[in-house]
């Protein structure tokens, strides 16, 4: 995040600097002006005495006091910018300003609206001063390296909506230098995943604990293992395409009959007839017809689907990536031959083909059936 600022936001905040000097002179200027006021009328000065000499006298006292609020002030600016608290100085600095604008506002209280003008002017001036200073320490403080950079401002709409996902993208603006939208497309991605793996890491708990009968052994097993690793893994191992796969399958839509499904059946049901595999055949769903196409005619490739089939038979939880990664095929074949080797169609040593050839007759008829007369 690049917080150096260009040269138009250099001229700005010079700009602003200037207006608030004038600002804080004219307000402090009124604060004093005010003081003297009270000075001239309320003490018991002798009758003699014109006015003139009163404000004289008086001025310098009201003068330091809205001077000795400011310098106080700067020491305590000049401290904190050394890493310090400096409550000393900046309690001085409050007490001093208070006590002028107690003056104004006590001596002016006949009437209110000179109570008003100038004690607000002093308390005015006081805060334009100690904003201006507290912007000038944290500029000084961001250019020597010694202040956190200041994070994207999300808005109260954001912060409103989702304080938890603005919270965390805010830290990761900060650590990380992310943007707005960066921060916040990570900051949900990470609470996505915090959820997910705490929700899993309690039923991994709950199987570790169910394991051991004895309850000390499980709690100390479950406390043992780092059950957050143990989620973190499982979801690395998770088969996510296949479960997509899976559940697309249910849901899909039932496809009408043709003439390859109807084939591939009969000749299920006459093989269950003579022997050649196994009745279940017949009540077994048939994998779709782009799949049954793809079952092998020649007797080696068929040969060689068999055997996978009957790997994959043997261990019904292995990982189709692994399983396609170890014999040089494809997750897709992998799902094809788990699909035709269900259905019991892989089971016979002769290709689906071949005994269509074996069982059908030149003339659709099977063999042991009559051939009607011409």
């Amino acid at each position: 995040m690049n917080l150096i600022p260009n040269t138009n936001t250099r001229e700005h905040s010079r700009a602003a600097e200037h207006a608030a000097w004038v600002f804080y002179l004219i307000a402090a200027f009124g604060s004093t002006i005010g003081q003297i006021w009270v000075g001239v009328d309320t003490p018991p000065w002798p009758a003699q005495l014109d006015w003139w000499w009163r404000a004289l006298i008086v001025a310098p006292f009201a003068a330091v006091l809205d001077l000795g609020g400011v310098v106080t002030s700067a020491f305590a600016d000049a401290r904190q910018r050394l890493g310090e608290t400096a409550y000393g100085w900046r309690i001085l600095s409050a007490g001093s300003i208070t006590t002028g604008v107690g003056i104004n506002i006590i001596g002016h209280a006949d009437v209110p609206y000179l109570a008003v003008v100038f004690g607000g002017l002093g308390t005015f001036a006081y805060t334009v001063w100690l904003l201006h200073a507290a912007a000038r320490r944290r500029d000084a403080l961001r250019a020597a390296g010694k202040l956190a950079d200041t994070a994207p401002v999300y808005g109260l709409t954001q912060w409103r909506r989702e304080p938890a996902v603005t919270r965390r993208a805010r830290s990761l603006a900060l650590a990380h230098g992310h943007s707005i939208h960066e921060s916040l497309a990570t900051a949900r991605q990470q609470l996505r995943d915090e959820q997910r793996r705490a929700a899993l890491a309690t039923h991994v708990e709950t199987l570790i604990r169910s394991r051991h009968q004895d309850p000390v052994r499980a709690a100390i097993a479950a406390t043992t293992l780092d059950i957050d690793a143990v989620a973190a893994e499982l979801t690395a191992q998770s088969d996510v395409v296949g479960w997509a796969q899976a559940i697309g399958a249910d849901l899909r839509a039932p496809q009408p009959p043709t003439p390859a499904t109807d084939r591939v059946a009969d000749i299920a049901d006459g093989s269950a007839e003579l022997g050649a595999v196994p009745p279940s055949i017949a009540t077994a769903p048939m994998p779709p017809t782009d799949v049954l196409r793809r079952v092998p005619t020649s007797q080696d490739a068929y040969d060689r689907w068999r055997e996978l089939w009957a790997e994959l038979a043997a261990d019904s939880h292995i990982d189709p990536k692994e399983f396609a990664g170890r014999h040089g095929i494809s997750v897709r074949q992998v799902q094809w031959i788990r699909s035709v080797g269900a259905t019991g169609l892989l089971d016979s040593p002769i290709p689906p083909a071949v005994r269509l050839a074996q069982l059908v007759s030149p003339n659709g008829h099977q063999p042991h059936e009559p051939v009607p007369a011409s």
